[in-house]
This record gives structure tokens, C-alpha cells and sequence, in this order.
């Protein structure tokens, strides 16, 4: 059987990755899972790179000032409806990799996360990190399309 307790959900508070939060907040309630979001922070001067080399998780203030506003109302109130849900912030410059090691570290059990679905040159220049949490977590995988916004349904 197979057991589902753990569901981690990246999210960059993207239009895209709020279709995949969506998504793994009712995935979640449905099989009775917590869920946790994770959102990567990359840092831009040569000397917060050095920091987060060092100190990956995120401070109290450096935690709540990467919350959008919306986002932190949107997950008050599910977890208000019983959702088991937390939030958690780190540093670092590869978020493929973060977001595999946080999987594997944590013991999560499913990955939801949304792409974009580039395709050509965009996608070059682009990359993609769902594809590459996809090539390298130990951890399966859902995707979440862009497009999949009206298969959403809650009760």
C-alpha cells in the first residue's frame, strides 16, 4: 500500500505554483496527509551566497518578510478547515537541488510542484527546475500544468 503522510509543495508564489499549491492542498485533505510548502530564496550578491552556504534555513524576520501577504491568508484558513500544513524557507542557488535534499531530508512522500510547460527556446534559456526535481529526487514527482487550474475542484 502505499502510504502518503508527507507531501512537500516548492512554491515560488507564482500563478503557476499557486495552481500546485491548490492542488496539494486538496490532494492532502483528501488523503490525509501534511503538507509542507517550501520556497527557495536565491541570493543575489556574492556575499549572501557565501551565507547561505553556510546558513541555508532562513531567519524568523527573513521568513516572514518572504510571505506574501495572500499566500499566508490562503494557508490561516486552510489550516483553519483542519488542513496539516506548515511553511518553510531556505537559501540557496540551485532550487532543484534544495528542493530534492529538503524531500529526502524531510522524508516526504510525493513532490507537487507546477511547471510551466516552456517548450523550445524559452525553455533553453530558461530551464526548468520541476524537470530537473523530476530527474533527480529519490522522492515521485506530481507536476501540476499551468493549464491545470479547472481540475482543481474543492469540496
Amino acid at each position: 500500500m502505499i502510504q502518503l503522510g508527507k507531501i512537500l509543495c516548492p512554491t515560488d508564489f507564482s500563478p503557476t505554483s499557486d495552481n500546485a499549491v491548490r492542488y496539494a492542498v486538496e490532494f492532502a485533505r483528501r488523503v490525509g496527509a501534511h503538507v509542507r510548502f517550501l520556497h527557495i530564496a536565491t541570493p543575489n550578491n556574492p556575499q549572501q551566497k557565501t551565507d547561505a552556504q553556510v546558513s541555508p534555513e532562513m531567519t524568523g524576520a527573513e521568513h516572514e518578510e518572504g510571505i506574501p501577504e495572500k499566500f499566508s491568508r490562503v494557508l490561516m484558513t486552510e489550516k483553519k478547515k483542519g488542513l496539516s500544513a506548515d511553511i518553510f524557507m531556505l537559501k540557496g542557488e540551485e532550487a532543484h537541488k534544495v528542493i530534492s535534499d529538503h524531500a529526502a531530508s524531510w522524508g516526504a512522500d510525493l513532490i507537487i510542484m507546477g511547471s510551466h510547460g516552456r517548450t523550445g527556446l524559452t525553455r533553453l534559456i530558461m530551464g526548468s527546475v520541476a524537470e530537473e526535481v523530476f530527474r533527480s529526487s529519490g522522492v515521485p514527482v506530481l507536476l501540476v500544468k499551468e493549464q491545470a487550474a479547472d481540475k482543481i475542484v474543492s469540496d
